[in-house]
């Protein structure tokens, strides 16, 4: 495990976003809710000096048995020499021999070298990440809103819900199973009688993982009661949220007062 931390530190040291964390940390993060495991996973080493690393995890994605590529980052020094491309054929056997059907990862927007090196592999760019986040007490939310019960709900709901959206994209890190496994997530739903109309997940530190609101109840400021009572529940006084080219969630959040960040990712695919 130090090895394959040393490969990811070295390797993302001159990355165009900061990725400073310890160990243990990356051992949690990577090897958990992201979803990569080690028996999917290479790392190219130098006379036993970790110089490349390569990770990668299995999820049915879109309906499609997907291996993702959870980072793939080479020393500086020793770039340019093909190692990339045989940590990502190895990657791309894997998935094969796995029986997937689909490659995935995700690219800063900016990031050319990788983007261009991921095209000439094969990969196409098909949906943009878009972050936004907002503070809780400068939101406008709306005055005389329409009054629903609003109750927590479990996991298992959420996720059975989830299964039913079955022409809705959500991006990986904000799917159930990236947080299947926590404690902490805020799950609620919004009742009309017994009838569930709308939906929010959201992490302990604020990000909303989902927010759905039935199409015959929107534009009445029930989404934005949901962000609020979601808030509430977390103790969370900054919300943010990841969406993939979602224009009618887009207008409702700068209604609401987000601020749109300037990170943007693409989500790049490659067919098996």
């Amino acid at each position: 495990m130090s090895q394959i931390f040393d490969a990811f530190t070295i390797g993302y040291s001159d990355y165009i976003v900061p990725l400073k964390m310890g160990q243990d940390a990356f051992e949690s993060r990577f090897l958990g809710p992201e979803g990569n495991s080690l028996n999917l996973s290479f790392i190219a080493l130098d006379d036993e000096r970790p110089i490349g690393l390569i990770l990668g995890g299995i999820r049915f994605f879109d309906g499609l048995k997907t291996m993702r590529c959870g980072t793939l980052c080479i020393a500086p020094e020793n770039r340019g020499r093909g190692i990339s491309h045989k940590l990502l054929e190895m990657h791309k056997s894997a998935a094969i021999n796995e029986g997937c059907k689909q490659l995935f990862l995700e690219v800063v927007k900016g990031n050319d070298r990788a983007i261009k090196f991921y095209e000439d592999c094969g990969y196409r760019k098909t949906y943009t990440l878009k972050y936004y986040s907002g503070i809780i007490n400068s939101m406008l939310f709306s005055k005389g809103s329409p009054s629903y019960d609003i109750k927590q709900i479990s996991f298992e709901k959420i996720d059975s819900f989830r299964k039913t959206l079955m022409d809705c994209h959500i991006n990986w890190q904000s799917d159930t199973p990236y947080y299947a496994t926590s404690k902490n997530d805020a799950y609620l739903a919004a009742f009309e009688g017994d009838k569930e109309i709308a939906f929010i997940a959201m992490s302990p530190n604020g990000k909303i993982n989902l927010l759905w609101v039935h199409p015959a109840y929107r534009n009445q400021g029930l989404g934005s009661i949901m962000v609020q009572k979601a808030s509430h529940a977390q103790n969370s006084e900054k919300v943010s949220i990841c969406l993939p080219n979602n224009s009618i969630l887009e207008g409702f959040l700068r209604k609401l007062g987000f601020q749109k960040e300037s990170l943007e990712q693409y989500e790049m695919y490659l067919p098996l």
